[in-house]
């Protein structure tokens, strides 16, 4: 399959290193924003990987045989923007999934995800669309991580917690077992959370 990185910044270049190891994917380059097309225009981006343009180009990349992408940028909001940008214009979203995480069998995973090396995913763990787990995350059994979420490094989940959609788990940040964590919540490296948070809406963050 012939697919686009969305994205062109540190985040991009993780999954890059991802999907080159994958032999399901043809990598035809990066997309992104006009500003990083001011910026890499006419370079490549990862090895001989090119930066093919801003992402008004990609209906013309989807006319020309690009069937998938996969939406690469580290902060939420921008992500789900592309993501579904993405989907709207008919392209399919894949997984960078590395072959360096440990993953059960019995774990569920949506569209578009991103697993770094290092993750332990446990029995009956079930990931959302869209979300990224970076680098050494532990997610403990039976626990369910809503849509568009990112644990950064070391995060760890205890076992039987429900994730809320598009929550950020800062770096080194724990959640004890049998935790509900609502949605767009954004819970502080280092911190130990263990009771309940509710949704918040995104102007409360």
């Amino acid at each position: 399959m012939r697919i686009i990185i969305i994205g062109a910044g540190t985040t991009a270049i993780m999954v890059a290193d991802i999907l080159v190891q994958d032999h399901n994917f043809k990598i035809e380059g990066f997309v992104g924003t006009e500003e990083e097309e001011a910026e890499l225009g006419g370079k490549n981006v990862y090895g001989k990987l090119p930066f093919l343009g801003s992402r008004s180009i990609m209906g013309k990349l989807k006319d020309d045989g690009v069937v998938g992408f996969i939406s690469a940028i580290g902060n939420n909001y921008n992500r789900e923007k592309r993501y579904y940008e993405a989907e709207l214009l008919g392209l399919t979203p894949i997984n960078a999934i590395s072959r360096h995480a440990i993953i059960e069998p019995s774990v569920r995973v949506g569209k578009g995800i991103i697993i770094s090396a290092g993750c332990i995913l446990s029995h009956g763990v079930w990931i959302g669309n869209n979300t990224m787990i970076d680098s050494s995350c532990i997610v403990e059994i039976f626990t369910e991580i809503g849509e568009n979420c990112h644990l950064f490094p070391g995060s760890i989940i205890g076992g039987q917690c429900e994730i809320g959609r598009n929550v950020t788990f800062s770096p080194r940040s724990t959640v004890k077992h049998n935790t509900r964590i609502g949605k767009n919540q954004i819970i502080k490296s280092g911190s130990v959370i263990n009771k309940d948070l509710e949704d918040l809406i995104r102007n409360q963050k």
